[in-house]
């Protein structure tokens, strides 16, 4: 088995066990929620932080620079499937775009590549995350929300996910080093990073309503949309820029991260606007559960054609 399948065996696994604990009520939704703002506050932001220190290569520079660019190409195709095959007359559309056009890149996608590309994988990543949070918060924010309110998408930039990247940026162009404990205690927080993310992804599936999610087939046009679709369409576009010498590590980890399943955010989203956040839970738990096969499904046809 490749490195990249024996992960996401390990994932689900744990995402396993998440769901038992669910299940027991070990994990309540109280307590999920509370580990949902730990990760996303603390954990997350560290683990990105972590992966920029390291020693200053032009190497790694002009990778990650190509990674932005490659990530936002990425992003414009995700869109435009998004609003090319789910109409506005569908009632919950922007629900089912924001589902199509977002993936899970931080929960799933960071311990996933960290696992396999290490700490230099994670930098990459963190282009494509910094990506998701400009599009997110400005043009997801608008198809949820149904406003534009320019005050309130510059105050949402300033969150630890962005912090973090350009932190990072900062420290590892202007080669800023810290000393070996402070990087050591940085690095014991982002080992949690996977566990943490896959018991929170576990017991949300514990505390959605499976039947209800697995009888209504919209969910499933839009899983395929997500799962299958965009990370083929997107495939065919890094195939070409793989032609033009990109690194191979940037054009699957760009990969990984868009082939990965519905953000958590988007249920979030949903709660703050007052949109269908139990539909949103349903779609984020069957594509999660879907991604189990579709994951490595996508990077074995990757791996074919020689991406």
């Amino acid at each position: 088995m490749s490195p990249i399948f024996n992960q996401i065996i390990i994932m689900f696994l744990i995402m396993g066990v998440g769901f038992v604990c669910g299940k027991a009520k070990l994990i309540t939704p109280e307590v999920n929620r509370g580990f949902s703002n730990l990760a996303l506050m603390v954990v997350n932001p560290l683990t990105t932080f972590s992966s920029y220190l390291r020693g200053y290569s032009d190497e790694v520079a002009v990778n990650l620079l190509h990674a932005f660019l490659i990530s936002g190409a990425a992003f414009a195709i995700q869109i435009l499937i998004s609003v090319l095959f789910v109409s506005r007359k569908n009632t919950e559309f922007r629900i089912e775009r924001m589902s199509v056009m977002l993936s899970n890149c931080s929960y799933i996608g960071i311990p996933l590549v960290q696992s396999v590309y290490g700490s230099e994988g994670v930098i990459y990543l963190t282009a494509y995350i910094t990506v998701f949070n400009l599009i997110n918060w400005t043009y997801g924010l608008t198809v949820m929300s149904g406003e534009r309110d320019v005050k309130k998408m510059l105050r949402s930039f300033v969150n630890p996910a962005i912090i973090s990247v350009f932190l990072g940026m900062i420290c590892f162009f202007a080669r800023i080093g810290f000393p070996d404990i402070l990087r050591s205690s940085i690095g014991q927080v982002s080992n949690v990073n996977t566990p943490l993310a896959m018991m929170i992804a576990g017991s949300t599936l514990a505390h959605t309503k499976m039947k209800k999610a697995l009888l209504r087939p919209k969910t499933y046009y839009i899983c395929a949309l997500k799962l299958l679709v965009v990370p083929m369409a997107v495939m065919g576009a890094l195939y070409m820029i793989s032609m033009l010498g990109v690194s191979a590590d940037v054009v699957n980890i760009v990969l990984i991260a868009c082939a990965c399943p519905t953000a958590t955010i988007v249920t979030m989203f949903s709660h703050r606007f007052g949109k269908n956040s139990v539909y949103s839970s349903e779609i984020f738990a069957i594509c999660t559960l879907l991604s189990a096969a579709s994951l490595p499904a996508v990077l074995r046809i990757a791996s074919l054609i020689g991406i």
